[in-house]
């Protein structure tokens, strides 16, 4: 089980993704591996909701298309670290999507991944953004 050593909770996994269906096997998966995951389906609802909790990592997940021209995947990326300056940040891409530049990607506290990505290789992301964020 993937328990924070300090409060003995699950570890809480914010997943932003639009694909209804995706996040939610993402979420079981998730779960079934000791995770507590947060699905929320839109970046507007994971800046409501990371107002009043603190994941230990952020999933953004593939197509953000429903902001259309209004926002990237780069001023996401931004707002979200800006709410979680110190909480890993882990993005699915679709091939082709939005190039992002070196400036969004915090160093150390971020990871970037081109689908299709298996759900097992997102939980050795996940163990390695928390085995480093508490090291």
């Amino acid at each position: 089980m993937m328990t924070n050593q300090l409060t003995g909770k699950r570890r809480c996994v914010m997943i932003v993704e639009p694909d209804g269906d995706y996040g939610i096997r993402l979420a079981d998966w998730l779960a079934a591996h000791g995770y507590q995951p947060v699905l929320v389906r839109s970046v507007e609802a994971a800046l409501e909701v990371l107002s009043d909790i603190r994941p230990d990592v952020v999933f953004v997940g593939r197509d953000h298309s429903e902001f259309g021209a209004h926002i990237g995947i780069g001023e996401i990326l931004v707002l979200i670290q800006t709410l979680c300056a110190d909480v890993p940040v882990i993005t699915i891409m679709d091939q082709g999507s939005e190039d992002l530049t070196p400036s969004v990607l915090r160093p150390g506290m971020h990871q970037l991944q081109v689908k299709p990505v298996a759900f097992t290789q997102i939980g050795h992301m996940l163990q390695s953004e928390v085995t480093l964020v508490t090291a």
